[in-house]
Parts: structure tokens; C-alpha cells; sequence
């Protein structure tokens, strides 16, 4: 289930785009189609309440019959609920492509996919992946199965063992005491601070909370800030754990999609400023959850102006904004400075800053941190200490110790992540020239439109190739967005080439699937 917003005719225009050369198709046709697209794409959250006819026929400079015309092929062919007084509403076809509100029967489940014991990280179909590497006849065999599914790096190895080899004689310090620490170490909780400081957040000591990774910084806000029922903002498409930590917790996704996924992510326009007051103001969620740097999964990079106008929406419809910085350490080399943390835009009133050193650094030390005001940081420092009382004193110290001199460890994961993607985006115009990769300045993974929906029998048969990937249903609340994938480049540069070679294998079986089972209304 997810809660959304009724849009106007002038939002309702961007999330289309520009119309497509008329090949003899009724002008009718043609904008159901446009809007039909942009609910598969995600563009368009599954739920929101379109514009009247009258609106939207004066917004696109149609007729009203035109629009009409459309909206009734949408509600015959089930993707669209109309009802006297309420307006009408975007949905998703039951298996015959029929309304519910026509057949009387509740729409056909979505296949969900889930997280199994063999890597929580892992798009799984229910039974689990084939064992063993694959003859993917590529001279690969050697590399056993490629995973494609973990966007993590593998440890900077000499920084981070200079690090540990540090932190080990500062331990004896520690060892006199009890070890209980549930704020966090004095000293890491000082240099995260005064990171935010120089990137244009002012911040002290008492204003950050260490905690067990960001997912664990999401986790403990989300359940003391909102309550089962509550409706809480989320970007689609999003960072599918949160999403699945959302859905356990019994909190209610309101998407708002981001636009043009497959278009250049170097600039803060994948945001639409007022979609998202309309979502905040109409939906009034208690909590929203934003990517703002190098956005998972897309790459995108939110402008300076964008922030500002969010917080700013998030500030009247008095809505607490969970701010994940995971990625903000993760530019390419040599790209331009990133724009000031969405936390100097707010008076430390309606952003909660999450972050975490498992993508910049090393998923295996499970360090995050909030940074809140201090007597929000007080608690949520007594809520979490009901659950895992405190960090490793060890681990924190080693963190510590990386941050206080970052330039070797982050110059190296940098230098990774560009190798990795020119690598993958190479591979992907030899061997897949028809995907449509997005081409990011920074993060750890690529968001790839397929030139049809079907990125989840891609999934289902890239183990069989000796290639694990997440497809991008993975990554939205509603089964949309089939149509995409989301390519991690944190590998070395020969798996990601290997990996890709083995999927272009598949590709085309995948497609030929596809098309032989979707229902009428989607083909």
C-alpha cells in the first residue's frame, strides 16, 4: 500500500515530457500511452490523482474531448480509477488488464521479491541463486559468479591497516573504563562534527549520535519519530533496505518520482521541487527519506537550489526529512565540488543527517552516525541503547582515525569508482548499445533502461550466465519500473566487463520472455 498526492495539470506536463513524433496514432492514443509510460517508468507513483480534463486539456493544449477520450481508454484498459466527487486516480491492470472496480475481483497480487541468508544485498527469486560459477563462454569461468546486486567497495587496504594499527595502541586508553559508549566515542563524534562544520553545517560534538551503519541510524528514527500507519516520503526509485524496512515496520511509502532516470544525472533537476511540496503538503507525511548525493540507485546529484526549496517545503508541512548521506564522499576525481550538506539549509529543526563510512571507506566497519539537535540526539541515544546499548569501541577508533586523515583512503575508493563505471559504461555500448545507462560524477552504481520491461526475467536468468543482478521493481514500492536495472561499478574493472558480456548472453532470451508472458495491457 502506498499514499501519494493529486497533482496539477502544469506537474502532471514535466513528468511526461515532451510529446513523441505523431506516427498516425490518435492524439488521444498518444497521451495515454505517454501517461501509461510514465507510471511504468516510475516517473508517476502508482495512486496520484490526476488533473480534471478541463485542467489538463488547458495545460497541454489539447481539447477537452482529446483528453477525455484518454482518460476513458486509460480507465478501459484498468490504469486509471474514476469516481464522482473524488476524481480519478492511476493504478495498475489486473492480469486481464480489467478494473477491479468492473470485475469485481481485487487486483492480482505483485510478485515481490526478498532478501535471503545468502546476502541481504541480493535480489533472490524465492528459492535461491545456482550454486557455482557458469560456463558463460566468455574465457570467464575462473571469476565463478559475478555479483552485481552489492554496491560496496572492497577495503582501501594500507590506509585502513595503518588505521586499525593505531587504533589498537589508543585502545589501552579505553580498556580502564566500561566500554559503554551509547552517543558514541568523544573523539569520532568530534570529527564527524567538524566535518560537517567545513562543508558549511555547523555542528558540535553533542549534535551526533555513532550508531551501527546508516541502515541502523534508519531504522532507530523511523521507529521513534513515526508510528505504524504513518505515511512517510520516499524517492522512486529509492534504496530498496529502507524500503523494506519501511513495509516491516508497517509504515505507509509515499513515492513521488524522480524525472528523466535514464538522462544525465550531473544536476539537481531529477527532483521535481513541486511535486514534492504538492506530496508534503497534501499527504503531510511524518517523515521523509531523501538521497540527495549520488543518489541510490540513480547517481543523481541534488542542486543547491533544490535543497533549499525542500527544506523549506519540509518546514511547512512540518515534516522531518531523514537525509542520507552515504554517498557524499564518493565523487569522481576532479569533478566539481559537491553543493553544502541539505543540513545548512535547516535551523536543525526538520533534518536528521545520516551517514556512514560503508561506502566511502568499508561496508565491513559498521559505523554511521546522526546528526540532529542535541536534545533529539539525547533521545534517540536512550531509544537505541534499549537495543544495542553501544558501538565497538575498536572499530569506532579505527574510524576515527581514517577521518581525521581521509585524503589516502578516499583518493583511492575515488579513483575505484571512475575506473569501475568508465569500465561498465564501455562494455555496455560494445556489447548492449540499445541500454540506456545514466552517466553519474560520483556513487557506485549506474541506473540502465532497457529497451523493454524486462529487467526481472533479465534477473531470473542471469544466474544461469554466472551474473547476479537487482532489477529495478527491486527498488520502487508499487512493481513498477521493470523496464530498468541498477549496475553497481564497485567491482574490478575486468568483472564488471565479464559480467556485462555474460548478460548480453541472456539479454535477448529475457526480452523474447517477457514479451510472451505480459499481459495484454502491458505488451
Amino acid at each position: 500500500m502506498s499514499e501519494t498526492t493529486r497533482i496539477s495539470a502544469a506537474t502532471l506536463a514535466k513528468r511526461l515530457g515532451p510529446p513523441p513524433a505523431n506516427r498516425g496514432q490518435p492524439t488521444y492514443r498518444v497521451l495515454a500511452d505517454r501517461i501509461r509510460s510514465a507510471v511504468l517508468d516510475g516517473r508517476l507513483a502508482v495512486a496520484t490523482g490526476l488533473p480534471s480534463e478541463r485542467d489538463l486539456a488547458a495545460g497541454l493544449s489539447l481539447s477537452r474531448t482529446t483528453v477525455g477520450a484518454a482518460y476513458a481508454l486509460l480507465r478501459d484498459q484498468g490504469w486509471l480509477d474514476s469516481r464522482r466527487g473524488s476524481g480519478s486516480r492511476l493504478r495498475l491492470p489486473t492480469a486481464d488488464g480489467r478494473s477491479p472496480a468492473r470485475t469485481g475481483t481485487a487486483p492480482a497480487r505483485q510478485t515481490t521479491t526478498s532478501f535471503g541468508a545468502g546476502g541481504i544485498f541480493a535480489w533472490q527469486d524465492g528459492v535461491g541463486w545456482a550454486g557455482g560459477a557458469a560456463d558463460a563462454g566468455d574465457g570467464s569461468e575462473a571469476m565463478g559468479v559475478i555479483d552485481l546486486t552489492t554496491a560496496c567497495l572492497p577495503a582501501p587496504e594500507e590506509p585502513l591497516a595503518a588505521a586499525v594499527a593505531v587504533a589498537v595502541t589508543e585502545l589501552t586508553r579505553y580498556l580502564r573504563g566500561d566500554g559503554y559508549l551509547p552517543f558514541g566515542l568523544p573523539v569520532l563524534r568530534e570529527a564527524i562534527a567538524a566535518r560537517y562544520s567545513a562543508a558549511g553545517a555547523p555542528t558540535t560534538a553533542e549534535q551526533i549520535l555513532v550508531t551501527s551503519g546508516a541502515q541502523h541510524a534508519f531504522t532507530l528514527v523511523m521507529g521513534e519519530l513515526s508510528s505504524p500507519g504513518d505515511r512517510v516520503l520516499i524517492e522512486c526509485p529509492t534504496y530498496p533496505v529502507a524500503l523494506d524496512a519501511l513495509r516491516a515496520h508497517r509504515r505507509i511509502p509515499a513515492p513521488v518520482g524522480l524525472a528523466d532516470p535514464s538522462g544525465d544525472t550531473d544536476s539537481g533537476n531529477a527532483w521535481d521541487t513541486d511535486l514534492f511540496t504538492a506530496t508534503l503538503r497534501q499527504t503531510a507525511p511524518r517523515l521523509g527519506y531523501l538521497i540527495p548525493d549520488f543518489h541510490n540507485p540513480t547517481g543523481a546529484l541534488m542542486d543547491v537550489d533544490t535543497r533549499e526549496k525542500l527544506v523549506a517545503a519540509a518546514r511547512a508541512a512540518r515534516t522531518l526529512l531523514m537525509v542520507d548521506e552515504s554517498f557524499r564522499d564518493v565523487p569522481f576525481p576532479g569533478t566539481a565540488p559537491i553543493p553544502p550538506p541539505v543540513a545548512a539549509f535547516d535551523d536543525s529543526t526538520r533534518v536528521l543527517s545520516l551517514g556512514s563510512v560503508s561506502k566511502s571507506f568499508w561496508g565491513g566497519l559498521r559505523v554511521g552516525w546522526i546528526r540532529a539537535a542535541a536534545p533529539l540526539v539525547h533521545r534517540l541515544a536512550a531509544v537505541r541503547a534499549l537495543g544495542d546499548m553501544s558501538g565497538p569501541v575498536l572499530d569506532q577508533l579505527v574510524v576515527a582515525g581514517l577521518l581525521a586523515d581521509p585524503g589516502p583512503a578516499l583518493s583511492l575508493q575515488r579513483s575505484r569508482l571512475a575506473t569501475g563505471a568508465a569500465a561498465l559504461q564501455a562494455a555496455l555500448a560494445r556489447d548492449l548499445p540499445d541500454w540506456e545507462p545514466t552517466h553519474p560524477q560520483g556513487g557506485t552504481s549506474l541506473w540502465v533502461r532497457l529497451p523493454g520491461p524486462f529487467a526481472t526475467d533479465l534477473a531470473l536468468l542471469a544466474p544461469a550466465a554466472g551474473v547476479r543482478i537487482a532489477p529495478g521493481p527491486r527498488f520502487g514500492p508499487d512493481g513498477t519500473m521493470a523496464s530498468y536495472l541498477r549496475l553497481p561499478f564497485t567491482a574490478g574493472p575486468e568483472r564488471l566487463v565479464a559480467g556485462v558480456s555474460r548478460l548480453a548472453t541472456v539479454a535477448g532470451q529475457a526480452a523474447l520472455g517477457a514479451r510472451s508472458s505480459l499481459p495484454e495491457w502491458l505488451a
